[in-house]
């Protein structure tokens, strides 16, 4: 019987605050984890912060009949030759809706082209490097993710920057016609 009691003393007054200071170095370590990570976070998205920015460019004027050509260049304005995925671009064609087209009473055009799931994060091949000072482009035609079937005044607007790390331009504004 004294064996047993000495035993369970043990446990209770050695067992137990090793315990307890053993859960308090884990919650003073989870306590510093957080921070440590947010101070992981921003140096991530300082890493891959970009001032790659989306140009659009296409026709002021454009009829129905069409294709609706546009050009997608992104230019880098900066000293440092920057880099961007083609994830939700033009460059790697219709697999997103990487554009938000509303006519003028404020109305969104849907996109129906295919949607494809990726790989995240994106792999090295994905990726493209820009030159400072220089741009890289690629040519598309709207109608094959959009379909504006009227007439009318459009804005469209590059949204894919939070996954490729390009900056959404500023949009333009182009008049369909018949």
């Amino acid at each position: 019987m004294t064996k047993k009691f000495g035993i369970r003393y043990i446990l209770l007054t050695v067992g137990l605050p090793l315990a307890f200071s053993r859960c308090q170095q884990n919650t003073t370590m989870r306590g510093e984890e957080p921070e440590s990570l947010r101070a992981k976070q921003v140096e991530s998205i300082m890493e891959t912060d970009t001032a790659l920015i989306a140009v659009l460019e296409t026709d002021s004027v454009i009829h129905l009949s069409d294709s609706l050509p546009m050009v997608f260049k992104v230019y880098n304005p900066t000293n440092d030759t920057l880099r961007f995925t083609q994830y939700h671009t033009p460059f790697e064609g219709f697999i997103s809706d990487f554009l938000t087209i509303t006519d003028s009473e404020g109305g969104e055009v849907p996109y129906q082209g295919a949607m494809a799931k990726r790989v995240m994060p994106p792999p090295a091949e994905t990726y493209c490097t820009v030159a400072p000072s220089q741009a890289d482009s690629v040519r598309f035609s709207i109608m094959k993710g959009y379909s504006l079937s009227k007439p009318g005044t459009y804005t469209i607007r590059y949204n894919g920057g939070n996954i490729s790390n390009i900056a959404n331009g500023k949009p333009v504004i182009v008049r369909v016609v018949e």
